[in-house]
């Protein structure tokens, strides 16, 4: 496949090219300029010359595959759990990383997708379009070309993605629904810490008593996060006095041999389909509640 193929959708009726890249795709101008050089633009399978033409509902555009360079590739064989020619949805386990963060680190979640990728015969990239700590598992979002991850993060930092996870705490609590709104920043005394701090970043976390277990002191919640600092989870529940279970950096029982955090769900709107998409993923075996 060297085209990406879709339809024009209502919200794009009347738009040119140029209006929908930039303003329903949010690609940036050097993207941009890579297709229109590429003059492979094609409408119902048609060279589209003229970039200032109007498009309607029922017409078919056809444009280039640009990609970023592609890392290396781990052999892993990942959850999939769901894939179009724009994204990709996969369970990270527990205990890899979502992405490198040196060139040295290539056994990533990410190199994991380009292998899959690869393996599949795909023209295509592994980019990460969020990140779960490498003690979380669950649900990432990956992008595979440069349109897709210019759209698809358009939404993640407007808050149009929406991610849900399920935590182990230690203690019950009476509350069934609570939001913590309170901003995160670094330890200046712990470099792998962070902690409440009225300088810090803006975060905004749901939290949902889904069951108590008083016998073992033990809560079951759902959380659902606005914003995506680092350790954002971890450090609100701690600071309410209901840290994971496992999470013996922010003060946790360590009655789990793992952080007990997932994310669970997942909640799009898919930007070149035009349509509204949930994914799930239960908590794997290792899971203690």
């Amino acid at each position: 496949m060297t085209h990406l193929t879709l339809p024009i959708l209502e919200d794009w009726e009347g738009l040119t090219l140029t209006a929908i890249l930039q303003e329903k795709f949010h690609l940036g101008k050097k993207a941009r300029h890579e297709i229109r050089m590429s003059q492979d633009v094609l409408l119902n399978n048609k060279p589209l010359d003229d970039w200032n033409t109007p498009l309607f509902v029922g017409a078919s555009l056809s444009l280039p595959i640009i990609l970023h360079d592609k890392i290396p590739v781990y052999e892993y064989d990942l959850e999939i759990i769901y894939e179009d020619d724009f994204l990709l949805v996969v369970n990270k386990p527990v205990g890899m990383k979502t992405h490198a963060n040196d060139s040295y680190e290539t056994d990533t979640c990410a190199n994991a997708v380009q292998y899959y990728l690869e393996k599949t015969g795909q023209e295509a990239n592994a980019l990460a379009v969020h990140r779960l700590d490498q003690t979380t598992s669950g649900l990432v979002l990956f992008a595979k070309n440069k349109l897709a991850i210019a759209g698809l993060s358009w939404q993640m930092e407007n808050r149009a993605i929406h991610r849900t996870y399920l935590a182990a705490v230690d203690g019950t609590w009476g509350l069934v629904m609570q939001t913590i709104n309170k901003p995160i920043g670094e330890d200046r005394h712990h470099g792998s810490r962070r902690q409440i701090s009225p300088y810090g970043q803006p975060a905004v976390t749901h939290v949902k008593v889904l069951e108590n277990d008083n016998e073992n002191n033990t809560s079951l919640v759902e959380c659902q996060i606005e914003t995506g600092r680092t350790h954002q989870i971890r450090v609100h529940l701690s600071g309410i006095g209901h840290p994971i279970i496992g999470d013996t950096l922010y003060g946790g029982s360590s009655r789990a041999n793992r952080i007990m955090l997932h994310a669970e769900k997942l909640h799009l709107n898919h930007p070149f389909k035009g349509k509204e998409m949930n994914f799930s993923a239960p908590a794997g075996d290792d899971w203690v509640f």
